[in-house]
Formats: structure tokens, C-alpha cells, sequence
């Protein structure tokens, strides 16, 4: 399960991971905690049309959107059960999450509440009509800046779905007569360019053409020490 603020940050920060999952057999579904109602261009409407688009772009099982106010995401009772019940209902293996350093707050935001959420889905005196899961891991990616990661992942083979993806939320990332001029859209430095840059500076790091990073809280733990045999340094 990946998990966003807005309805395109999983396929700006880990589009690649998810399609390469998907290809690989794997089911997987996306939980867009606001509607992005907020953003400069486009509507809630709109964007939630460019979002189903993006899911059908990646092969999405599932996608939700938990309606938490734009900019209004906190760690409230409310917001972090309404994440519980999914993270419960879906009982992922691993979940992937904003890093926890952003400049946008509610990149921020929505790291701390997968945090708290991840935890409590698996307490069981924490109240829900569904049993208590956590999931495995989590792992956090990217999306306006970028540390040191602890692992990246070759998604050369699935980078142009990623970017079909980003391409669908086309009120974020394309230009029209009636469009304002932002970060997002505009110039050499929009946030599409700065993706493509890091993604190809990541896939430098390991031997391929495009790569995604990504960090822990925690520890990987090793079961088969043999399989890091056929992992690039």
C-alpha cells in the first residue's frame, strides 16, 4: 500500500516502485489522504478524475482518497482511525510513505500520521471493527528533495509508466491557456525535471538508467544473505 498527501505524490516519489510491483504480480493500492483541493490549478473534481487516470496508467487494484482537509492533515483521533481501518481492511505487507523531511507540510504531516497509523492498526485494545495488522515495513521515498537513501531500486524497465502516471495529473504538470504558472509546471527547475534528475542521478548510483531511493526507520532484515549477491554497490 502506498500512501500520499496529495493524489500525485506516490507516483512523483515511488510511480516507478509501484509499477515494478504491479508487474511482478504483486496487488497494490494507493490511499490519498487529501483531495489536493487546495493546489493552485485544478479542481477536486479534476483531480480526482486525474487520479483514477493515474491508476489505470500503473494497474492500481484499488485507490481511496480519506477526504483529510488539504493542508489539514494531522494525528488527530478522527484522521488516524479513518487510515487504521484501511491499513486493517487491506493488510498490506509493506507500506511506502513521504520522508519525513519535506518542504511541504503536509508531506510532513502525512509521514508522521502513517507512523502513528502503521502502529496503532496494530493494537488491539485500539477500537475497530476489524482485527489488528501491521504491516511488515515501511519505507519512506522522496518527493521534493532527497537524502542519502538506504536502498534504490532499478525502474528503468517501468520509468515511462511512471511518467505516463505523473502525466495524468495533467492540471498539476501540463500547461493550459487558463493554467497558472508554478513549481510544479514551469521551467527548467519544475518538479518534474527535478524528478527525472534524481531519478537518473539514482540510477547512476547502481549501473542503470533510472532509480528510485529509498530510506528506513529501521533496520532490513536479512533472511537469505545470499540473495544480496546479485545487488549492485
Amino acid at each position: 500500500m502506498a500512501i500520499g498527501a496529495h493524489p500525485d505524490d506516490v507516483e512523483v516519489g515511488a510511480g516507478g516502485l509501484v509499477a515494478k510491483l504491479i508487474k511482478s504480480g504483486l496487488r497494490v493500492g494507493i490511499v490519498d489522504l487529501t483531495a489536493g483541493e487546495l493546489a493552485t490549478n485544478g479542481t477536486a473534481e479534476e483531480r480526482r478524475e486525474e487520479a483514477r487516470r493515474a491508476g489505470e496508467v500503473l494497474g492500481l487494484t484499488w485507490r481511496q482518497c480519506l477526504a483529510i482537509p488539504d493542508r489539514g492533515i494531522t494525528t488527530g483521533k478522527e484522521y488516524l482511525m479513518r487510515l487504521v481501518e484501511v491499513i486493517r481492511k487491506s493488510r498490506p505487507g509493506l507500506i511506502l510513505c513521504p520522508y519525513w523531511e519535506d518542504r511541504h507540510p503536509d508531506h510532513v504531516n502525512a509521514s508522521r500520521l502513517v507512523q502513528e497509523a502503521w502502529f496503532d492498526s496494530g493494537l488491539t485494545r485500539v477500537g475497530s471493527r476489524l482485527p489488528p495488522f501491521r504491516a511488515g515495513q515501511i519505507w519512506y521515498y522522496y518527493i521534493s528533495g532527497a537524502v542519502e537513501p538506504k536502498f534504490i531500486v532499478d525502474v528503468s524497465e517501468c520509468y515511462h509508466t511512471k511518467r505516463l502516471a505523473i502525466l495524468a495529473h495533467q492540471t498539476q504538470f501540463g500547461k493550459s491557456p487558463n493554467s497558472t504558472e508554478t513549481f510544479l509546471n514551469a521551467g527548467p527547475g519544475s518538479l518534474l525535471s527535478v524528478v527525472e534528475s534524481r531519478d537518473r542521478y539514482f540510477g547512476s548510483l547502481i549501473g542503470c538508467m533510472y532509480g528510485e531511493g529509498f530510506t528506513t526507520k529501521s533496520p532490513l532484515a536479512i533472511h537469505n544473505p545470499l540473495a544480496l549477491l546479485g545487488v549492485k554497490e
